[in-house]
């Protein structure tokens, strides 16, 4: 075990300010065996990188700011032994900056604005670790050979690619890495989207073969339902990297849509934790394999704004043909369609509402005619395990009065009103085991 790695990943959520910091540290010294963490930049700064690369009247003071704001956490960093590195990120931030406002088309001077902000707190934190008495240093995530898939923005790790240029020597004592970046396939700078330093933290677990990820959040573990409802629920203590992989797409969600698929040939956990709680108990949720047994309800998300537009095709041509055909000009359009069911003479879609007009000249445009739009709506997506999803849909359907529109063995869909959706949710939680009660 002393040998064995565990990878922790820190985002700006729980940066917040310097006790965290402390807790950070203690977090880390009760881990055994060897540690890596992975780190976002601190709470807030991207948000202020992002703005800065559009608003240049904004970026004038930015540098001296962000300068000010890493020291409050690290007092004595720039002058430590890393103070050089420091002023050298600073220095290209204020580069990237200038870069930006002579010619704000200029992709890769966005791309290393918004890289500045992991650097920084790499450093950040690898200070306060080394006051702490661990032997921490800062790394970039493409220095020890990171690639991901795509220039400039990525959507994944590219771990074939990554393993082959691998450099585990640059991992000694307590390595503290940046997280949302690496190599894009160009050779350059690239970046994941939000949230990714979760995926930069189990791809670096699978290029160790680590025996556990710990994701540090400022909430307990992943939630059956969005906390934004305001109903109360319990974490989900456990779920399987399938159910896991889908959630990601959820809004109850705490976790990049990519994170858990680098742990999954190695069967390495994913544990989702509180940064104020130990690692001594047992995680808020715990992800992992397993098989799906049937267990009903696990989560629930909600798709806001959205509209059942119902269809007629022109008697002459199949209706299988015509729908295809509405399907294929609404992708390439780039409108969403959530679902589709045929009909003898047409078929109903759920669509984004804010682009009805837009699927209604496509429509029109391929010779079919709309009939029917329905009044807003919300789609409850339910993820579970259901030997009988059909029979599942029919009792979604009694205990919430939503109407099923499609039921597979781990999810079922639901429409409802949109002004019904707080209700609807109320009453999966009044009638499954995986949540506490109503707020």
């Amino acid at each position: 075990m002393a040998d064995e790695w565990t990878v922790h990943k820190f985002g700006g959520s729980v940066l917040r300010g310097a006790p965290d910091l402390d807790r950070l540290a203690d977090r880390v010294s009760e881990s055994d065996g060897r540690n890596a963490l992975v780190v976002s930049a601190l709470w807030g700064t991207t948000d202020r990188l992002l703005r800065a690369v559009d608003d240049p009247a904004y970026a004038d003071r930015l540098v001296a700011d962000l300068r000010a704001h890493h020291l409050m956490f690290a007092p004595r960093l720039s002058s430590g032994r890393d103070g050089a590195r420091f002023e050298r990120v600073l220095a290209s931030m204020g580069i990237a900056l200038e870069a930006r406002r002579a010619d704000p088309s200029d992709q890769r001077s966005r791309t290393q604005l918004l890289a500045t902000g992991e650097r920084l707190s790499a450093l950040v934190v690898a200070h306060h670790l080394r006051r702490c008495g661990l032997d921490a240093h800062a790394v970039g995530a493409e220095d020890i050979g990171l690639v991901l898939n795509g220039r400039g923005e990525a959507d994944s790790v590219d771990l074939a690619e990554s393993e082959s240029r691998f450099d585990r020597s640059a991992l000694h004592g307590t390595p503290v890495i940046t997280g949302w970046l690496g190599s894009g396939d160009d050779g350059d700078l690239a970046l994941l989207g939000r949230g990714g330093s979760d995926h930069t933290a189990t791809a670096v677990a699978h290029l160790l073969r680590a025996r556990r990820v710990i994701l540090w959040k400022d909430v307990e573990g992943i939630h059956p339902i969005n906390p934004r409802w305001g109903l109360e629920t319990a974490p989900i203590p456990y779920l399987t990297y399938e159910h896991a992989q889908m959630a990601a797409t959820m809004d109850a969600t705490v976790l990049h849509p990519a994170t858990v698929g680098p742990c999954i040939m190695e069967g390495i956990p994913i544990e989702v934790r509180r940064l104020h709680d130990d690692t001594r108990g047992p995680p808020g949720t715990l992800i992992g394999p397993g098989v799906h047994a049937n267990q009903g309800p696990i989560a629930a998300s909600c798709t806001l704004d959205v509209r059942t537009v119902q269809i007629r095709h022109p008697p002459a041509i199949t209706p299988g043909a015509s729908t295809a055909k509405v399907l294929s000009l609404l992708a390439a359009k780039g409108i969403g369609v959530h679902a589709s069911t045929q009909w003898p003479d047409g078929a109903r879609l759920i669509l984004d509402a804010p682009r009805l007009d837009e699927a209604t000249d496509v429509v029109h445009a391929s010779g079919s005619s709309v009939v029917d739009v329905g009044e807003a709506s919300a789609l409850i997506t339910v993820l579970g395990s259901w030997s009988d999803p059909e029979e599942a849909a029919g009792v979604l359907e009694g205990a919430t009065g939503a109407e099923p529109i499609d039921a597979e063995a781990l999810r079922v869909r639901l429409l409802v009103p949109r002004g019904s959706v707080r209700d609807v949710l109320g009453r999966l939680i009044a009638t499954a085991s995986w949540t506490t009660g109503v707020a």
